[in-house]
């Protein structure tokens, strides 16, 4: 039997600078829908949101680009399988 989980997420493409390198990358960074929602309920952009996990991290945020939008399908039977 299948037991699918739906995740709406989105991509989004950016820029960062790690603090104590200053090397200078290109990453990608997926949040769910989710979590957007919950940062609005607080009053946070999505912009916001990924600054603070960046920053977590040790990096700073230089550029974040247009979001890609994807619906992620778990098979959670197959999940366990692994």
């Amino acid at each position: 039997m299948k037991n699918v989980i739906k995740i709406e997420a989105r991509r989004f493409p950016v820029v960062i600078r790690h603090a104590g390198t200053d090397v200078v990358t290109s990453d990608h960074i997926t949040i769910s829908k989710e979590q957007l929602i919950a940062c609005e309920v607080v009053g946070q952009s999505s912009k916001e949101l990924i600054y603070r996990l960046y920053g977590r991290k040790g990096y700073k945020v230089l550029d974040i680009g247009k979001a890609e939008k994807k619906t992620l399908c778990v098979d959670l039977g197959e999940l366990w399988e692994v």
